[in-house]
C-alpha cells in the first residue's frame, strides 16, 4: 500500500493530467491519514527545536544580565514614604539581599552604632521600597558606588526619674491660702455670742464687757445694746442704761422698745416731760404696739393732758379692746372732762373685765356709787 500511497502521492504533485489518473482503477486512492503522518511528524519536530531554542536563549540572557544589572525600587507610595523616614531606605545591593534573607551581616561599626534591629529594618526597608524591576544594561556601565555605612540612629536619653525618697527630701510646696478677715458684723456677732455664755454662767461682768466690745465693732447691733441694758439695770445703774437707750434711738429711732424703757427709766427718775416726749417721738413711727400707745395715753393723763389721754386711751382699747387698766384710766381722764355718763360706762367695763388687781377694783367700785 504504501508504494500505491507514494505513487498517487508524486501524481497529486505533479497535478497529473486526467489520462494519467484514469489509468488507476477508482477504487484505489490515497489515504487522507498517511499525508498528515507526514505533515504532523515535522510540524511536532519544529516545535520542541523552537522551545529548546528559547530556553538556551533564556538562560544565556538570565547569566549575562545578572551581572551587569541592578534593580531599581519601585517608589513607595505616599502613606509609606511618610511612616519611613529616607535615610531608612536601603541601597540596592542591600535591598537585593534583605529580599534573599530579610537580614544582613552587621557590619562592627554599624553593629555599635544603630539601635534598631537589622532584621526588623529590614523588613520596614522592604516594605517600603516594593518589589524590584529590572532593566536593560545601558550602553556605558556605572561606575560602582562605594559602600556606605547604615544611617545612625540617635538615641533619646531617658532621664533619671528620681526616687520615692529623693522626692520626699524635697521641701513641700507652700499652699498660700487666703483667708478672709471676717466683718465688722460678724466679729460683732462673736462678742455678742461670748457675752451670752458668759451671762448664762453667771460672769456679769464679763458679760457687760462682751456686749460693749460688740457695740464698739458694730453700733447697731440692737441685740446687745438690749442685752447691755438689761446688764447694767440688774446691776442697778440706771443712768449707764439710759445713756446706752439714747445711743440706740439716735441710731435707730423706730426701735420702740428702746423708747418704752427708756421713758420708764426716766419717768422714775422724775423726768415726766422726758419720758412723755420720748414715747410721742417713738409714736411717728408705725409699728408701736397698744402698750406703748396707752403708755402714752398714762403719760398725757399725769401731766393733766386728759383731752389727749382719752385719744391715745380710745386707740389703745380698739386694738386690745377689755384691759381693765386702760378703761379704768380712760374713766379717769372722762370724769375729769365732766363727761360723766361716758366715765360711768368705762367704769363699769373695767369692773367687768375681771382682770384688775384688788386695789384697782375697789377704786372702780367706789366710782361706780
Amino acid at each position: 500500500m504504501s508504494v500505491i500511497n507514494q505513487m498517487l502521492a508524486e501524481l497529486e504533485r505533479r497535478h497529473a493530467s486526467g489520462a494519467e489518473r484514469d489509468r488507476i482503477p477508482d477504487h484505489v486512492r490515497a489515504l487522507p491519514g498517511d499525508a498528515q503522518s507526514r505533515r504532523l511528524p515535522l510540524t511536532g519536530i519544529a516545535a520542541v527545536l523552537a522551545g529548546v531554542a528559547l530556553l538556551a536563549a533564556g538562560a544565556w540572557w538570565w547569566i549575562w544580565q545578572g551581572a551587569a544589572l541592578r534593580p531599581v525600587p519601585v517608589a513607595a507610595g505616599p502613606a509609606l514614604q511618610e511612616m519611613v523616614p529616607q535615610e531608612m531606605a536601603p541601597r540596592p545591593e542591600e535591598w537585593i539581599a534583605r529580599r534573599l534573607t530579610l537580614d544582613l551581616p552587621r557590619e562592627p561599626e554599624a553593629a555599635a552604632e544603630t539601635s534598631m534591629p537589622i532584621a526588623t529594618a529590614s523588613i520596614v526597608a522592604s516594605h517600603a521600597a516594593g518589589p524590584a524591576v529590572m532593566q536593560k544594561p545601558a550602553e556605558s556601565a556605572p561606575a560602582p558606588r562605594p559602600p556606605q555605612k547604615p544611617p545612625v540612629v540617635e538615641r533619646v536619653a531617658l532621664e533619671k526619674v528620681s526616687p520615692p525618697a529623693a522626692k520626699a527630701a524635697q521641701p513641700p510646696a507652700e499652699i498660700e491660702k487666703q483667708v478672709r478677715e471676717p466683718t465688722p458684723r460678724q466679729r460683732a456677732e462673736a462678742e455678742y455670742a461670748r457675752g451670752t455664755a458668759a451671762l448664762h454662767r453667771g460672769q456679769f461682768a464679763e458679760a457687760r464687757d462682751a456686749f460693749e466690745a460688740a457695740l464698739q465693732i458694730d453700733a447697731t447691733h440692737h441685740a446687745a445694746r438690749q442685752a447691755l441694758v438689761g446688764v447694767l439695770l440688774d446691776g442697778r445703774r440706771q443712768a449707764d442704761a439710759a445713756r446706752v437707750l439714747q445711743e440706740g434711738l439716735q441710731l435707730a429711732p423706730a426701735q420702740h422698745g428702746f423708747a418704752m424703757t427708756l421713758a420708764r427709766l426716766q419717768v422714775e427718775a422724775g423726768e415726766l416731760d422726758a419720758g412723755a416726749q420720748t414715747l410721742a417721738r417713738s409714736l411717728e413711727y408705725p409699728g408701736a404696739s397698744p402698750d406703748h400707745v396707752a403708755f402714752y395715753a398714762g403719760l398725757l393723763q399725769r401731766q393733766q393732758k386728759h383731752a389727749e389721754a382719752v385719744v391715745q386711751f380710745q386707740q389703745a382699747l380698739g386694738r386690745r379692746g377689755g384691759v381693765g387698766v386702760w378703761l379704768l384710766g380712760l374713766g379717769v381722764s372722762l370724769e375729769a372732762l365732766g363727761r360723766m355718763d361716758d366715765a360711768q360706762e368705762a367704769y363699769r367695763g373695767a369692773r367687768a373685765s375681771g382682770n384688775l388687781s384688788a386695789d384697782l377694783q375697789a377704786f372702780a367700785e367706789q366710782r361706780l356709787r
